[in-house]
């Protein structure tokens, strides 16, 4: 009797440090069973996790239980012409294409990727039924960038990302009692030491409970910190943090207190080995001496006063790998003006 007992145990505990992956299309649909809002962090500018993506919004069940799509990569000013244009109408590219390149979180150039993604969900879309159609909700403030000349105005806008972008799921998504998946960096739904973040904290006070997702490889604390465990999972692979061997491994805190990933979100969307991870950039021609690039180059010259280079070499390394041993320190952000009485 007391074998049996023990055996079962031994089981029960194998069965905990397990991690067994599940299909990320499959998994996240039947999570809508559930839950009303997935989060999902992002990796800005992955070209594997936007292939996730495109597989995700492409699937038929995803439509069948999902209605928006949140974006952080998306001005709020465009709303009405991004809706006409994800409905499938006829909208002139040049200027819905303001809605992702004219955000306030993008300091330079705005990855090929996410012009990808709207193009998706309006091909996706065309084959939907008008009221089982998707929408591209944008969850960055309205700025205006035409009519933004010095730091102070931007300052308006800079520091309330997180609560515009809350704002629009709780009044765009939960008040039309709807269903949302949410994109957004990573670093904006991460949890610290099991407490939610700016975002997740509006929605649990709205009475609604999220499901966590953070993208990543098979490094844990650094870039040599690698873990091998990772080669038998292939990728994209959705894997559940509590109770497995992928929870408990070491996160880095807020700061500077200890925590274990499961403490950090509820699923890990793992994209593949740490060297097979790329971002894609522009190409030089699409910035050197375009409207585009000139306009970057006013922006930067506005946040910085002198606009740091923001050219490609090249055209040809569009597609370069995401992490390195030592990342280049991004520029210093200079501190915005002090209020005025």
């Amino acid at each position: 009797m007391k074998r049996a007992l023990w055996l079962l145990l031994i089981c029960a505990l194998g069965r905990s440090q397990s991690a067994a992956p599940q299909d990320p299309v499959r998994a996240i649909v039947d999570l809508f069973g559930t839950y009303r809002i997935v989060m999902l962090g992002e990796i800005h500018e992955c070209r594997q996790e936007y292939d996730f993506l495109h597989k995700l919004i492409s699937d038929p069940g995803f439509a069948g239980r999902v209605n928006d799509i949140v974006v952080e990569f998306g001005n709020a000013k465009y709303q009405q012409l991004v809706d006409h244009y994800t409905a499938g109408e006829d909208v002139p590219f040049e200027q819905v294409q303001k809605a992702w390149r004219d955000t306030v979180g993008a300091l330079g150039p705005v990855s090929p990727v996410y012009g990808e993604f709207y193009s998706e969900v309006r091909e996706v879309n065309r084959r939907l039924p008008k009221d089982r159609r998707l929408r591209i909700v944008l969850g960055d403030p309205p700025i205006d960038w035409e009519n933004v000349h010095s730091r102070e105005e931007i300052g308006l806008y800079l520091p309330f990302r997180d609560a515009f972008y809350a704002s629009a799921v709780r009044y765009e998504v939960l008040a039309k009692k709807r269903k949302a998946l949410l994109i957004m960096g990573e670093g904006h739904f991460r949890r610290s030491a099991g407490r939610p973040g700016a975002i997740e904290n509006e929605l649990l006070m709205a009475f609604v409970k999220p499901y966590v997702i953070l993208p990543g490889s098979n490094f844990v604390r650094g870039y040599d910190d690698q873990d091998r465990r990772f080669d038998a999972i292939p990728a994209p692979a959705l894997l559940d943090m509590k109770g497995t061997w992928i929870g408990s491994l070491p996160a880095p805190g807020r700061g500077g207190s200890a925590s274990t990933w499961d403490q950090t979100a509820d699923a890990y969307l793992y994209l593949g080995p740490r060297d097979s991870i790329t971002v894609v950039k522009n190409r030089r021609s699409d910035l050197d001496g375009t409207a585009y690039g000139k306009e970057l180059q006013r922006r930067l010259a506005i946040i910085f006063d002198k606009a740091p280079d923001f050219l490609p070499k090249s055209d040809r390394d569009s597609e370069q790998p995401a992490f390195s041993r030592t990342p280049p320190p991004p520029p210093p952000l200079p501190s915005l003006p002090k209020p005025r009485p």
